[in-house]
């Protein structure tokens, strides 16, 4: 009997179920482009590099003017330099224009250099010059103590009258008025602290500028031997931007 119920119970089970064989995910296909790709890195302009260089390069070149107290030409010639190099470094392809971009820019970058150097170091670099030079520095107080008739009493009466009355004065007079002008400027000059010297020089010098203008004090900027620098900062932007086109 109990051979029986197992015949029975084996006939009766279900069939092993097959397994089925998994999908190959090698063999899916994608359609519609291939799939997504990872983006390139994008390049800013050349111009847009060209400027972002050139503003930091011509501060620096002002920097080492103010600092130094001198306007080191050949510092243009880096400026120049690393413009090109910037241009030619961000550029999306080959271009024929490169050159003439740099050289543009550098220009600019050029040109607002002097106008930093003329607003914020030329000042301080004229003022120095002349606090050492002491025959400079004697004349500056001739005129300040004369435009604000800081003279003895007795010598500004008699200046006053010569200037009042042209010819009032006779020639021995005259001669003992500049005597006594130049020891009177020289004891002034001896008992001076540096700050009232600085403040003499710092007036004329600011007189000097203002009548001097914007522009004019821009042109005196430009020596021969600049010309030459900036004739080589232009020429190596527009050479080493160029050859990245080639």
């Amino acid at each position: 009997m109990a051979k029986e119920v197992l015949v029975w119970g084996m006939d009766d089970a279900p069939p092993p179920q097959t397994p089925r064989p998994s999908p190959d995910r090698s063999s899916v296909k994608v359609y519609g482009g291939g799939g997504a790709s990872s983006p390139s890195p994008r390049r800013a302009s050349p111009v847009l590099a060209g400027i972002l260089v050139g503003i930091p390069a011509a501060v620096v070149w002002a920097l080492i003017a103010y600092f130094t107290g001198y306007e080191i030409g050949w510092v243009a010639w880096g400026v120049g330099a690393i413009v090109g190099y910037a241009v030619a470094k961000s550029a999306h392809e080959p271009s024929a224009s490169l050159g003439l971009t740099a050289a543009a820019i550098a220009v600019a970058s050029l040109l607002l250099a002097k106008i930093l150097i003329l607003e914020f170091a030329l000042p301080p670099i004229l003022q120095a010059e002349l606090l050492q030079n002491p025959d400079a520095t004697v004349g500056l107080f001739v005129l300040d103590m004369t435009t604000h008739k800081s003279f003895s009493p007795e010598l500004q009466a008699m200046l006053d009258q010569a200037d009042a009355r042209p010819g009032s004065l006779s020639d021995v007079q005259q001669l003992d008025v500049q005597r006594r002008m130049r020891a009177e400027v020289m004891a002034r000059v001896g008992t001076a602290t540096r700050a009232e010297k600085e403040r003499v020089v710092k007036a004329f010098a600011a007189n000097v500028l203002k009548e001097m203008g914007f522009f004019g004090a821009l042109k005196d900027l430009f020596t021969l031997y600049d010309a030459l620098w900036i004739f080589l900062a232009i020429s190596s932007a527009y050479r080493i931007a160029q050859r990245s086109s080639s």
